[in-house]
């Protein structure tokens, strides 16, 4: 009986657990020297939802945020360095030019049914807090991506993380072509190379 109860409460579940290497952009680094804060939040980020009439849908992106922030700010920057915080009197922060804390703002997803087409379809909204190495902030650039995988050609769960991970791609695609052009990030970070 408890097996059984087991497997029926396992067939009103889907369980996303989002597991991928993305490809490292090859760009030109620009000559910042950044710290990184990936706070638990971010690093254990999970979303559950029970749709009516449907079954309850859980997403686990943690892992996956570390390793997508991890690649694209490597590529990015000169120099990336853990940090734990935001700035301040630290002495460990004076050496850095900004820190960076990157935020999930916000997930959506729609299934076929929803959509009446074929696609599993997901929104994300990142959000990069970006300061200086006194805590002070210069902006937050705000980062919006979408994926959709169709559902012909995977099972649905495997289709759901296909279109999370397209999703992911679109936010890294977003952020090295548009961080330095930025207004704020210009001005503030960048104004010296623009004059050499």
């Amino acid at each position: 009986m408890l097996v059984l109860t087991a497997v029926m409460l396992g067939a009103c579940a889907k369980n996303i657990v989002v597991e991928t290497i993305f490809p490292e952009p090859v760009i030109q680094s620009l000559p910042l020297n950044i710290g990184i804060h990936l706070d638990t939040v971010l690093t254990q980020y999970t979303y559950t939802e029970d749709l009516p009439n449907d079954i309850e849908w859980s997403f686990d992106l943690g892992q996956a945020n570390k390793k997508l922030f991890d690649g694209i700010f490597t590529a990015l920057f000169d120099i990336t360095v853990p940090v734990n915080g935001n700035g301040g009197p630290d002495p460990i922060y004076a050496p850095l030019d900004a820190i960076i804390t990157p935020t999930i703002e916000a997930f959506e997803f729609s299934l076929p049914r929803q959509s009446h087409s074929e696609q599993y379809s997901v929104w994300i909204r990142y959000n990069l807090h970006i300061y200086l190495p006194d805590g002070s902030l210069i902006t937050k650039y705000p980062v919006s991506a979408y994926g959709q995988s169709d559902s012909r050609t995977f099972g649905a769960s495997a289709a759901m993380e296909e279109a999370v991970i397209m999703a992911m791609r679109d936010a890294a695609a977003s952020i090295v072509m548009g961080f330095a052009e930025e207004q704020k990030i210009k001005e503030t970070l960048l104004s010296d190379e623009d004059s050499s």
